[in-house]
């Protein structure tokens, strides 16, 4: 029925016309659910708006359940072949069924942006589990002319219903307060996600060596670019197998690379030439646990650089259209302000990981982590059950 219509003479008015009339259902919808009582027990749980089990807003829900909270638990999935607890139940993003779970939710819990309309209610909590944590590149306000005038209006009226923040430095909160229209309160315990780095490294470490089948004393590096709004490939080339002869020279024993693209980057789209050294780590679920389980990061303007400065692990950046982007939404930091190793080029990031200084990084990085001021100590997501809790009582 489906692909007739699809080549039916009416297909193409009928496309512009569905944005509309589902948009027009979905308000009326949420008018009418949002006239059923507010559940204090039920959760709402949301990973970039329908992603599969991932990021701050996971190990929230694992936390729920490892507590065995009386909460009726939901996640907001729209991807097919996602693997989730049995406690959870899965919704479909702007559906019906999604509407009334959202207006009757006690709690949600976010790590992105609501797209969307909705209509949040005064007995409702919005928690804000901010997929990021420091960075390089400016974000939101501060990225300036770098935002859509539709972004800002769905940002503001977003913040506007955030009932709590988190935060897992001083930075990051000093930078929340300035960027995120938001004058509310921050939970300054540090970010769920990052949990993992407190907990049984070696069993991580094992357990991902083992799904790639590498042996448990093989060391990981991990390739981890961010995207760009105009999607632009070529600067993803990093020079894979020279970067791994750097690291083995350098710091010796065998090193295998993990590639691990951005979800909003299509890896079809990449042509990049896999080999036994250098893997694809896209499919992988859980990012968190590939760095968990990793020994050095090269990335560009992801925060899994600053990961690994305050886990006193080898961090690198390199990013060939560094000058490009300072223009377009400028930086929080300057180059000299990070204990990272930075390049622009293959020839410079080769000759970085070669002439590595293990002291020149121990004294930056004192330096770096007193300005950060971090938070974390492994019980985040503690930290948002217990303020769930409360709320609920």
């Amino acid at each position: 029925m489906i692909e007739k219509l699809r080549h039916s003479p009416f297909y193409p008015v009928l496309a512009k016309l569905y944005p509309t009339l589902h948009n027009a259902l979905i308000w009326w919808a949420w008018q009418i659910c949002s006239l059923f009582p507010v559940q204090k027990q039920k959760i709402i749980f949301s990973n970039f708006n329908g992603n599969g089990f991932g990021d701050n807003t996971r190990y929230v829900a694992e936390e729920c359940i490892r507590q065995k909270l009386p909460h009726k638990l939901f996640w907001v999935c729209e991807k097919p072949g996602c693997t989730f607890p049995p406690e959870l139940v899965i919704i479909r993003p702007n559906t019906l069924r999604f509407v009334y779970h959202m207006a009757t939710a006690g709690f949600w819990v976010d790590n992105t942006r609501k797209l969307y309309y909705f209509k949040k209610r005064k007995s409702q909590t919005y928690i804000q589990v901010w997929h990021g944590g420091p960075g390089l590149k400016r974000i939101e306000r501060d990225a300036g002319s770098g935002l859509s005038e539709k972004y800002i209006a769905y940002a503001k009226t977003d913040s506007q219903n955030i009932d709590l923040l988190l935060s897992c430095c001083r930075f990051c909160t000093d930078c929340y307060r300035s960027c995120f229209w938001y004058d509310g309160p921050v939970l300054e315990k540090g970010i769920p996600k990052n949990d993992l780095y407190f907990r049984d490294i070696p069993d991580i470490r094992r357990m991902v060596r083992t799904y790639y089948q590498l042996p448990e004393d093989v060391n990981l590096v991990l390739y981890v670019p961010t995207w760009r709004e105009n999607r632009k490939l070529h600067v993803y080339h990093l020079d894979f197998e020279g970067c791994l002869d750097a690291f083995e020279k350098r710091f010796g024993g065998r090193w295998i690379m993990l590639v691990r693209l951005h979800p909003n980057v299509n890896a079809a789209d990449f042509d990049i030439r896999y080999t036994d050294r250098a893997l694809n780590a896209s499919p992988y679920d859980n990012v968190q646990e590939l760095l968990a389980a990793g020994d050095a990061v090269i990335t560009d303007y992801s925060s899994c650089g600053f990961d690994y400065i305050q886990i006193d692990r080898l961090s690198f950046l390199y990013a060939e259209d560094y000058e490009e982007m300072k223009r377009d939404k400028g930086y929080y930091l300057e180059l000299d302000e990070l204990p990272v190793p930075t390049a622009f080029d293959n020839e410079t990031m080769i000759q970085n990981i070669l002439e590595y200084s293990t002291e020149t990084w121990k004294e930056n990085r004192e330096a770096f982590m007193e300005m950060m001021n971090y938070y974390d100590d492994g019980h985040a997501s503690e930290a948002v059950v217990d303020y769930i809790v409360k709320r609920s009582s």
